[in-house]
């Protein structure tokens, strides 16, 4: 099983810390305070020809924090260099290449007692200005595109709660082979639809997994094909699993605790694609 934190891209960035093993397994991967645990995007990757509106669909928990509002704002950019040491912010880019916004949400929209679930829809427009700035890179920076950064925070008003999150949305020249969001059909639990909360421990896997996509880059010695690797995020309010991430195929363990709770479940590639599945019992 592998670990990885650069989980996104362009827009797939999600800086909330998503968890990859280790100590404290329990307090990443059992839903308690504020958390965002996935943001997908309807277009990860944007062909720089045909622009469009890309709408970023945020899940957020907070099973502890009841019925509140949360503030919200977020800013878009070119990513200033996060890579190599620069602060996840917009605060250096040009005026005409950033678009920010701001709003609160109620967590009441959320599902049930458990407070989890999408939040508010964003719309980033890749406009003429950022396609300006675009096309005066280098020809093969276009093609392997780059990021558009998406810096999300949220806070509660009734309380210190609160968190940020990144995504990414990549930017390229490529006519085919766009990354897309994957997805999968079920939460499995011993064999079965998971249809009910669990009263013993047992397996837990998903169904019907898509595989990543196979896709091109240009590298120091030409054009190379690259395969996406698919990994699971594991998340519940009860409970706990053996592991917080898993691959695709690998069979993970719950132990139930208590009689109800969420389960939410993050499939995504390395590249951006999100897909989310979010059950309550």
């Amino acid at each position: 099983m592998r670990n990885i934190i650069n989980c996104f891209s362009l827009l797939s960035l999600n800086f909330i810390l998503i968890s990859c093993g280790g100590g404290d397994f329990t307090e990443r991967s059992e839903l308690e305070g504020l958390r965002v645990l996935s943001i997908s995007a309807n277009t990860p990757e944007v062909n720089a020809s045909a622009p469009s509106t890309v709408i970023l669909s945020p899940v957020i928990s907070y099973v502890d924090g009841g019925n509140t509002t949360l503030d919200y704002s977020w800013e878009a950019c070119p990513d200033p260099g996060i890579d190599f040491g620069a602060d996840i912010n917009c605060d250096s880019s040009p005026s005409t290449l950033k678009q920010v916004g701001s709003n609160t949400f109620s967590t009441s929209s959320l599902s049930g007692s458990s407070y989890t679930g999408l939040a508010t829809s964003l719309s980033v427009n890749i406009t003429p200005a950022i396609l300006a700035y675009f096309s005066n890179l280098d020809s093969d920076l276009q093609f392997n595109g780059v990021d558009y950064i998406v810096v999300l925070k949220y806070s509660d008003q009734n309380s210190d709660a609160k968190i940020d999150a990144l995504k990414r949305i990549k930017l390229t020249s490529k006519t085919t082979g766009l990354n897309v969001n994957e997805s999968f059909g079920d939460i499995i639990f011993n064999d079965s639809i998971l249809s009910a909360y669990p009263t013993v421990e047992g397996i837990i896997k998903i169904s019907s997994p898509t595989p990543g996509q196979t896709y091109s880059k240009q590298t120091n010695v030409g054009l190379k094909s690259f395969e996406e690797e698919m990994y699971i995020s594991w998340y519940s309010s009860t409970g706990e699993y053996l592991f917080n991430r898993t691959d695709t195929g690998e069979d993970n363990t719950f132990t139930p605790e208590g009689s109800s709770g969420v389960f939410v479940v993050v499939y995504r590639d390395g590249r951006g694609g999100v897909f989310t599945k979010i059950t309550n019992f």
